[in-house]
This record gives structure tokens, sequence and C-alpha cells, in this order.
């Protein structure tokens, strides 16, 4: 089947359901291994993510694990044509599968001891690209600047569950309409501004607000903490060569301009969180 992500190879089995087999790295593998323990707790917790039918890490059929999952007959949201953001109601939707993630699975769940993968800090990460000559120093200085700021907005944050890759090829749509969510080799337990990452800034006030219609709180700190990691996601992604025919958060600049391209407008209650003047 059609591939969007660097992990996996997609095959289908008949018609209701599907084969996940990773490429052949550790990394890849380790991620496939959260599967088993992920998939019935975010079931439980109310998320609307396809059953896992079979995790078979035996080796005895193919070199590596693999895993068959429920189909979910659809469309895939990141393949969608036209802009995303312009689809507000499946935004808020997943929102709220977020906030039922985050509230409703425990610190003594089987996923206890899952963690998400650590990206290196923004001021490393700018400095960096200014010792390869992609920016200048008043950039690096710039960035730096607001980077310490959004640490000062987010304070201390809270660690939940995350989904920790709600990119839009990982969402799937019925009609039109959200209908299950994809993919949980990079859950683990972090801040939940990891969940509102991998897609455009511009669609994560609809997701704000689902989350918060569904009971989770949202604040000026949470909103730091968003446009933290997407500075993050984008800075990280400089570093590397573009990924042609890749999901959108794949794009080395793509995310970058897009947070740019948000904070340049953004809602009133975004603006304390916005680059510095």
């Amino acid at each position: 089947m059609p591939g969007v992500g660097i992990f996996n190879a997609l095959y289908g089995l008949g018609e209701n359901l599907i084969l996940r087999i990773p490429r052949d790295h550790p990394a890849f593998l380790a991620a496939l291994a959260k599967e088993p323990l992920a998939v019935p707790v975010a079931r439980a917790a109310g998320v609307r993510t396809p059953s896992l039918v079979d995790y078979d890490d035996s080796r005895t059929l193919l070199p590596v694990p693999y895993t068959i999952y429920e189909r979910v007959h659809g469309d895939t949201f990141g393949l969608m044509p036209g802009d995303p953001v312009a689809s507000p109601p499946v935004w808020q939707e997943l929102g709220a599968d977020l906030a039922r993630l985050h509230l409703g699975v425990g610190s003594d769940s089987p996923v206890a001891g899952l963690a998400c993968e650590q990206l290196p800090g923004g001021v490393e990460l700018a400095e960096h690209l200014g010792e390869r000559g992609m920016v200048g120093a008043a950039e690096v200085h710039w960035l730096g600047g607001w980077l310490e700021r959004l640490d000062a907005l987010a304070g201390q944050r809270p660690s939940v569950f995350v989904h920790g890759d709600i990119q839009s090829t990982n969402v799937m749509l019925i009609d039109g309409s959200y209908a299950a969510l994809l993919d949980w080799g990079a859950c683990g337990w972090a801040d939940p501004a990891v969940d509102f990452a991998g897609i455009p800034l511009r669609a994560v006030p609809a997701l704000l607000s689902g989350y918060a219609a569904a009971g989770a709180g949202v604040d000026t700190g949470l909103r730091a903490a968003i446009v933290r990691r997407h500075l993050l996601i984008g800075l990280f992604l400089a570093h590397r060569t573009p990924q042609p025919g890749l999901s959108w958060a794949e794009r080395p600049l793509g995310v970058l301009l897009d947070v740019l391209r948000f904070t340049s407008a953004a809602p009133a209650e975004w603006r304390d969180v916005g680059p510095p003047r």
C-alpha cells in the first residue's frame, strides 16, 4: 500500500486487515514493540484506534516482528487534496480523543515504562545551524531569545501518556469525518504539548477546542510549550535532507514557515507566545 512514513511498509490482507512490517532498524523495531502495550490501553481510554489483531515477534515467518491490525475503510487525512487546516471538525474530534488519552491513562497502566524520543535543545539546534552557515549569529540570538521566553511561559510541565505522532497521515477519515488515530510507535510519557506537533500550527487552535471541550485544561503554559515543540521540530528537521513524498511533518522548511505564518497573525490568546519583535 502507499507509504507515507519512514518506519513501516503496509500491506492489505484481504478486505479487513492491514499488515505492518517495520524496516530492519533497531529504532523501528523498538517502536513496533510499543504497540501491543499501547493500543489496548488507548482503546480502553476511549480513543478511536483500530484493534491490534496480532503482534508476532517470533521471526519464524519474517526476519522482523510484524503487526496485523483491523482495517479502517476510509481515507488517510494527510493524503486528501487541499489544505488540511480547512477541516476544523476533524481536528476538534482528534483533540477530544487526545484529551481522553491524556486524562484516561494512569501511571500504573501497562504503558508506565514507555518513553518518547527526546529532541536536542532548541538553542543547541539553532547554534548548529549557525555553525553550518545556514543562519547568521543574529538569527541564532533571536531564536534563543524566543525559546528562552517560551521556556519561562511554559514553566514546569506535567507528564502524561501521549500518542507522540499525530501527523495527518496517521489520521483516518470516513466520509470526511474523523474516524481513527493510527500508529502508536512513538508513544510514551511526555509533556501534553508533544501531541500538538507534527501538524500545521494553524490547525492547533481547532485541536485545542476539542481538547478543552472534552475536559482537558488549556492555558498559556500549554500554548507556549506547543510553540516551543513546533520550533524544536522545525530546527531539528532543518538538519535533514528533504523527504519528498512523505508526510507534511517530514519537510525541513515547512514546519518553520508554518510557525511564522501562524504567529504573524495569531489570535489574541497566542500573542504572548509569538516571536520577539
